[in-house]
């Protein structure tokens, strides 16, 4: 499938306000053979009525990392009101749409195996990329400020870099559901796998990523697991 815009957040520069902007994501086991059957039933669900109200969402294919994983759905919005309803039983306990795709998801045995919420606390400026490096951090309570700012700086002098190498980088604060012992995510996206690579000794020699670097080991941030995944498709995107 082509692929299309990547990013947990949509358009946003560096130290504008996040507050307002969240995003959920649905982690998936779906079998080879089902697959098909799996991207037709989140078509058909996007299409519907509901699905059409619903905020921007995309579906991206884990690429590296657990086996346990295979697939990912995730939704964003600026608007708290419109995510809100995602997690709000009473929007779709008695709605056909939600129960349709229920249905087809348990006959297929394609249930999300967890789910999660967070929102970005930093920001690069955004590219349209389709790789996505997902770094699962461990942040002690009381180096969350230091390990942010950390980010920050490292967003704000990185970016005329960032920009030569078409890739685009932010941290996002968990808010509730991930029970993998992790407290925010670091994303950085690429325009392929190869591209990753061939940024890395770019990035690996930059003194500002050096710096960074030392004060996490500072303060002692574990980073207990790394995911790689590819974006397949999309839904509800804005219009430019």
């Amino acid at each position: 499938m082509k692929l299309f815009l990547t990013s947990v957040i949509l358009a946003f520069t560096i130290f504008t306000s996040h507050a307002q902007t969240s995003w959920i994501n649905w982690e998936f086991n779906v079998p080879l053979q089902k697959q098909e059957a799996f991207v037709e039933a989140l078509n058909t669900f996007f299409a519907s009525e509901t699905g059409k109200e619903l905020p921007t969402a995309y579906l991206t294919e884990q690429t590296l990392g657990n086996n346990e994983v295979t697939h990912h759905v995730s939704v964003l919005s600026e608007d708290p009101d419109a995510i809100g309803k995602m997690l709000d039983p009473s929007n779709w306990q008695m709605n056909k749409d939600y129960q349709n795709m229920g249905q087809t998801m348990t006959e297929l045995g394609t249930l999300p195996l967890r789910s999660f919420t967070g929102m970005p606390v930093v920001m690069s400026s955004q590219k349209e990329n389709g790789f996505q490096m997902i770094y699962s951090l461990n942040v002690p309570f009381d180096q969350i400020m230091t390990i942010t700012e950390a980010f920050q700086n490292l967003a704000k002098n990185s970016q005329k870099m960032f920009d030569e190498l078409s890739m685009e980088m932010s941290m996002h604060q968990h808010i509730a559901g991930d029970d993998r012992g992790v407290n925010h995510y670091v994303m950085e996206t690429h325009k392929s796998y190869a591209d990753y690579l061939r940024a890395q000794q770019k990035l690996m020699q930059s003194p500002q990523f050096a710096k960074m670097f030392e004060v996490m080991g500072k303060g002692k941030v574990q980073n207990p697991n790394t995911i790689a995944r590819t974006v397949l498709m999309m839904w509800n995107v804005p219009a430019e």
